[in-house]
């Protein structure tokens, strides 16, 4: 029998455990304590008596989210608060509850699909260039929140241009109250009841109810309309059908629709804000996305066709993921009974991490860790890299539904950026991070824009006006 082993622990004080130092600043506490183990594959730690396991080898990754996905089901304690925002939609629902709702999801986020929202990315990204103006100073953190916003209002419910603002900005300033008081709750080491009448959760239940009655408003006026395909990701929603012919009831719709309105905006915004910053420090890998950019595009707006001559700029958003991914830690899972993962023993009961931000820090497989390097991710050196090892996205069964979409629209919208404007990192801006549910610069992202030669002499055409 194989030897069972002990793994390292955190330090930690009576009742609390590490619960303090996690709450202060999570994904420091957690590199910190991967930099103090570096051989370590997994690292223990308690909160509130509760044991919590922070996985560090990419092999027992997979054992816990793909190859015994069923023996870790997502932790009670972060599905009883993301479920207070989120519903059970897609990243919330489990078991045959999640496997019903990803089938009748799927089709929406199919390839074929998605490839006619590239035009509709790329129109709004030009828009948003079209209004800028060379010297001037922006907030590229809201940006790139308010353009990726609308962008999947656009592909979720193909409104209007004046109804899509409004929906848009409605529904964000809604999720933006959620996502404080949901980030709240997970600094908090007790939970206070719903109906408890503290600041957050009057909070949360006027936020709620601008979003939900905004959505259902919507679904009702579509359901009232003939039941056509308006090439929008809420006509696959109320066209799709299980095995018995059922398709989604409202509240199934709404926490569908809230689900992919955050995840379709939240993390793609928060991914182009921490390239851009990359970039701006990183002159040599700027220089040569520029290249690439001028050859391939040579002034003219980028379109789905070009995104494989394009490899350059994937590999600068998915090193730009590697360093800062916007899921910069994964929804925490349970052991469902006493077992053994690798040669340690892991209680019934114990809830088991893993984080992205610390995974992609791991200097034995990603040399010089904090050097921005988007050549690690040449088609020949991200074959050499060890499954799950680089999980932006998450793996197994829950991996992101939509990150086919994700990955379209963050290449389509540098390459529209890129060729005309670089962006500076105002002398006065301090960045820091700012772990909620995704990652996102603290205190926004103010950037100085510069209009750049290009090689070519030709002028891109940056439409003003969105395309209907």
């Amino acid at each position: 029998m194989p030897t069972t082993l002990t793994p390292p622990r955190a330090p930690e004080t009576p009742i609390l455990g590490s619960f303090v130092p996690f709450a202060q600043d999570p994904p420091r506490f957690l590199h910190q304590l991967a930099q103090n183990h570096p051989t370590a594959d997994l690292i223990h730690f308690t909160f509130l008596g509760i044991n919590n396991y922070l996985i560090l080898n990419p092999d027992l990754v997979r054992e816990v989210l793909v190859n015994r996905a069923s023996e870790f089901p997502k932790s009670q304690r972060d599905y009883g608060i993301l479920s207070k925002f989120l519903g059970d939609g897609l990243v919330t629902a489990e078991g045959e509850q999640h496997r019903r709702q990803r089938k009748l999801a799927q089709p929406a986020f199919h390839h074929k699909r998605i490839a006619a929202y590239g035009d509709t990315m790329v129109d709004y990204a030009a828009d948003m260039v079209a209004e800028w103006q060379a010297g001037e100073t922006r907030d590229i953190a809201h940006e790139m929140y308010q353009l990726t916003l609308y962008i999947v209002a656009k592909t979720l419910f193909d409104a209007d241009k004046s109804r899509m603002v409004e929906v848009a900005d409605k529904v964000g300033q809604a999720i933006h109250v959620l996502q404080e008081v949901t980030n709240h709750d997970f600094r908090r080491p007790i939970q206070w009841p719903q109906w408890l009448p503290t600041a957050d959760n009057r909070a949360r239940q006027g936020a709620k109810g601008v979003l939900d009655e905004t959505i259902h408003t919507i679904v009702d006026e579509r359901r009232q309309q003939e039941t056509a395909d308006k090439g929008d990701l809420l006509s696959m929603l109320l066209l799709a059908r299980d095995d018995d012919g059922k398709g989604m009831d409202d509240t199934e719709l709404r926490d569908q629709l809230v689900t992919i309105f955050v995840a379709g905006h939240e993390t793609t915004s928060n991914a182009l804000s921490w390239t851009w910053y990359l970039l701006s420090q990183n002159p040599t890998a700027e220089a040569k996305l520029h290249a690439e950019l001028d050859e391939v595009l040579d002034g003219r707006l980028p379109t789905l066709a070009d995104l494989p001559n394009l490899p350059y700029t994937q590999m600068v958003i998915k090193e730009g993921m590697r360093l800062y991914p916007p899921a910069w830690t994964l929804t925490g899972r349970t052991a469902t009974a006493t077992t053994t993962l690798g040669n340690y023993t892991i209680r019934q009961g114990a809830d088991l991490m893993v984080a992205p931000y610390v995974l992609h820090r791991n200097p034995t497989i990603f040399p010089e860790p904090e050097r921005f390097d988007p050549e690690r991710f040449t088609a020949e050196r991200e074959k050499e890299l060890p499954r799950y090892a680089y999980i932006p996205f998450g793996a197994g069964p829950r991996v992101c539904i939509g990150n086919s979409f994700a990955m379209m629209e963050a290449q389509l919208i540098i390459a529209t950026v890129a060729q005309r404007f670089r962006l500076r990192l105002a002398a006065d801006q301090r960045v820091e991070m700012n772990a909620q549910i995704t990652l996102s610069p603290l205190d926004g992202l103010r950037m100085v824009v510069e209009e750049r030669a290009r090689n070519s002499q030709r002028q891109p055409h940056l439409t003003a006006e969105l395309a209907y």
